[in-house]
């Protein structure tokens, strides 16, 4: 971080040298990605689209001198170029769309399709309680060569090791589609994984693992290799299973054996950043390597080139061992073009680099773009460059502790202010307290690291004292344990912050005005910030309204449970059959109430009978008792897999809408919708077409 203050002072007498055309170029390649995600046509007719605009392109150029203005049109032209570029990338790098897309070789629809496959290991997952996951790349289905990335999914209680990356193995198995959420506003996982081109899933026990004895030898199973050799070592110098998580996380980019307690409390104290390697852990690595190799200059007629060189091939391979996340492609992506402008002396600016360095990534794979880490990677890095001297040149301590205090005060004032809209949109807390734990922090993190790296060079050749070892562990234990007491501080934690995409977009328009007038008072920049303020104003008033307007009964997908939600007066009422834990009540309605501006009202009992709105919903349950005479229900909840003949019920009472929620065994739930669809009743089942909303 206090690489990225140097950076961004020297910024201050270079920002003219921003070249224009690459933001230019990256933001219309941004716009067409967008565009790409949703628009409905092959890869043929994108690619064609993109050598037509080309060819326009160049037809123009040799003709601006005499058709164009200013090149106001050549440059609208250009823009219209790399927002189809945009658009064919996303098309081409679609997976689905190679013939030998596994896809195209199975009916995936089909119940009693059962195949033969070969995979190889890709990645490995954090773990769920109950399952080991795995992305892995299918090579053969039924004898055919495929191609295309699936979720493997192994259950927990029955492998007591994990599967190694590049391992082939042979099974014979179903795919299935990703489940999507069952209940409004929760987290859906199939769309986080179809962004890394991962649309189905395998369920597969370990003996139905058949190995194949064979590695398939990649950078990520060399890498894979060195963090099991660091991890080997590591392990006999006493470190507990707490210390090594953070290492892996700190130095080696793995997070996925963080217990979800610790990673909760680096969260909840506004620290989440530290465990993810990013532009602050390159930054420091990128600072080490060049005073490393400081005396190739001296003594090497090529020294600089070669120490170029080196430096850039030992930041990928960081990046190699540290898993190629989104955030440290984007730090060892521009610390490599800032490396070579170090060393060629050239006034480069950052933002070159920032959006040269995304150009290139998007590239490569375009739906980084939608990967959260990415998207707060370059934010914090650009919030930095571009706010922190402004704060900065307000006051100037005098002595060297205090200039160190507010160095480490304006970076993280910088970095939340650039991500504030951002965390709120996606986890919708703020931590008040994200000021003392970076305070604590960051001032040690450099020192913390580089001790990290001396500890695992020293641990692979045999030579690390245990000294050392004890004071590295000591040094971990000191952040986990300030980390752990500023998290207690739960009245400093805001959560369950009600924030839509339009308050996202309105607040960033609210920061940068108030930035530009900050930096220079004209009256035309205050008009601008009035009515961003007037703007941000009125999306709080439409949305009140709305959510105060919006009433709604809901039957949630709970299994073993029935579980009934009125939402009124921004007041959910839940009616169920048992009670429900706190962590169920979080996972169920926890996004609900945020999104609805709600508060959760105390359980009651659930009965047997409801009107809601001119509606009577009959719950029939386990008891299997109802009234035949008393009335005739416009919907059937069945509840706790009663033991009823349907058609009888539907001949008996006539409703217009059948509901079986997730308390019901499967095989009772099937046999339902048979009888429903054969007396053309509508038959909604939760455990696959989610909640059921009556409005």
């Amino acid at each position: 971080m206090h690489f990225l203050i140097q950076i961004s002072v020297y910024q201050r007498s270079n920002v003219k040298l921003i070249n224009i055309p690459f933001v230019v170029i990256t933001i219309s390649t941004v716009l067409g990605i967008f565009l790409g995600c949703h628009l409905m046509i092959d890869s043929e007719i994108a690619i064609l689209g993109l050598f037509t605009s080309i060819c326009a392109l160049w037809f123009f150029w040799h003709k601006a001198n005499v058709i164009f203005s200013k090149s106001y049109s050549f440059s609208f032209l250009m823009i219209v170029v790399f927002v189809v570029f945009g658009i064919t990338l996303v098309k081409i790098h679609d997976s689905k769309e190679r013939s030998t897309h596994y896809s195209h070789f199975i009916d995936i629809e089909s119940e009693t399709n059962t195949i033969g496959m070969r995979f190889c290991i890709k990645e490995r997952l954090k773990s769920t309680s109950y399952y080991h996951k795995y992305i892995v790349s299918a090579q053969y289905i039924n004898n055919n060569v495929v191609t295309g990335k699936l979720l493997l999914k192994i259950p927990k209680d029955s492998i007591s090791s994990t599967l190694d990356i590049g391992n082939t193995f042979t099974t014979y198995t179903k795919l299935k589609s990703i489940p999507k959420p069952l209940n409004p506003y929760q987290f859906d996982y199939a769309d986080h994984l179809s962004k890394q081109y991962v649309f189905h899933q395998i369920t597969v026990k370990p003996n139905q693992l058949i190995d194949n004895n064979t590695t398939e030898g990649s950078v990520f199973w060399v890498a894979d290799n060195i963090r099991k050799a660091i991890n080997l070592e590591l392990k006999k110098y006493a470190f507990d299973q707490k210390q090594l998580s953070i290492i892996n996380a700190l130095l080696l980019g793995q997070r996925q054996d963080i217990s979800q307690e610790t990673f909760d409390e680096y969260k909840n104290a506004g620290a989440i950043h530290i465990l993810a390697v990013s532009g602050l852990h390159v930054g420091i690595l990128l600072m080490i390597l060049n005073f490393v190799f400081m005396p190739l200059d001296r003594y090497l007629q090529k020294g600089r080139t070669i120490k170029l060189i080196i430096t850039i091939a030992l930041l990928w391979c960081f990046a190699i061992i540290a898993g190629l996340s989104p955030s440290v492609l984007r730090a060892v992506t521009m610390f490599s073009f800032i490396a070579v402008g170090m060393q060629i002396r050239s006034k480069t600016s950052i933002y070159n680099s920032l959006f040269i360095s995304a150009f290139i990534l998007l590239c490569f794979n375009p739906l980084l773009l939608f990967s959260i880490g990415f998207q707060l990677s370059y934010l914090a890095v650009f919030a930095i460059v571009w706010l922190q001297p402004i704060i900065a040149q307000q006051y100037h301590p005098r002595y060297f502790i205090t200039k160190k205090l507010w160095e480490t005060f304006t970076v993280t004032i910088s970095a939340q202010l650039g991500l504030l809209p951002l965390t709120l949109f996606y986890f919708h807390q703020f931590p008040l307290l994200f000021f003392v734990s970076n305070l604590i922090i960051i001032p040690f993190l450099g020192a913390i690291l580089g001790l990290g790296i001396l500890v695992i060079l020293l641990a692979l050749t045999g030579l690390l004292p245990q000294s050392i070892a004890t004071l590295f562990g000591l040094c971990i234990d000191f952040m986990n344990t300030s980390i752990h007491w500023i998290a207690q501080q739960d009245e400093f934690l805001i959560t369950n912050i009600p924030f839509s995409r339009g308050m996202l977009m309105i607040l960033y328009l609210v920061i940068i005005s108030s930035i530009l007038v900050f930096q220079k008072y004209e009256i035309k920049r205050v008009y601008g910030l009035v009515i961003s303020i007037l703007s941000m104003l009125l999306v709080l008033t439409s949305e009140k309204h709305t959510t105060l307007a919006k009433q709604e009964l809901i039957i949630f997908s709970n299994q073993r449970n029935t579980s009934i939600g009125v939402l009124q007066d921004q007041q959910l009422k839940i009616y169920s059959k048992d009670s429900i834990l706190k962590k169920t009540k979080d996972f169920l309605f926890g996004n609900y109430l945020v999104q609805n501006h709600a508060d959760l009202e105390n359980n009651s009992q659930l009965k047997n009978i409801y009107r809601y709105k001119e509606k009577t919903i009959l719950i029939i349950d386990s008891s299997s008792i109802y009234s035949l005479k008393a009335f005739r229900p416009d919907i059937i909840l069945l509840s706790n897999s009663p033991k009823i003949h349907l058609d009888r019920v539907i001949d008996s009472l006539h409703p217009k809408q059948i509901i079986s929620d997730g308390s019901n065994y499967r095989s009772y739930v099937d046999a339902w919708e048979v009888s429903c669809r054969k007396k053309e009743i509508p038959f909604h089942r939760t455990d696959k077409k989610g909640a059921f909303i009556l409005k």
